[in-house]
């Protein structure tokens, strides 16, 4: 597991693999965990603490998604390969760029939330 880990980190896998292996799947599991599970939380955590713990889960996925699809892309575009692969990379890396836009925009919500329940 930790050379899984370690290999995507590096950018050592290919870029299918850590665009959709290591990246959509997991994404649309922290969503679902997300959207979904808080009704469940309620009975073995407080809301809160279960929603802090899910953005922590999220936040070390997303680094370590970042960095390995980047490295992963970058290595393609310049190695070379089919040209699909090319394609992926140029993908992987707009789909990074949004996705990191998107979680910044998150982020403000979330910090004007707990700004909120604060005061």
């Amino acid at each position: 597991m930790l050379a899984y880990l370690t290999a995507h980190w590096r950018g050592d896998q290919n870029i299918a693999q850590s665009l959709f292996v290591n990246g959509a799947l997991p994404y649309f599991a922290l969503v679902t965990a997300k959207g979904i599970l808080p009704l469940a939380a309620l009975y073995m955590l407080t809301l809160l603490t279960y929603m802090m713990s899910v953005f922590a889960l999220f936040f070390a996925w997303l680094v370590w998604w970042v960095v390995g699809t980047t490295r992963s892309a970058i290595r393609t575009l310049r190695i070379g390969g089919t040209a699909t692969s090319k394609i992926l990379a140029i993908v992987a890396l707009a789909l990074v760029v949004a996705l990191l836009v998107k979680t910044a925009s998150d982020v403000t919500m979330a910090a004007l939330l707990f700004r909120g329940y604060a005061t």
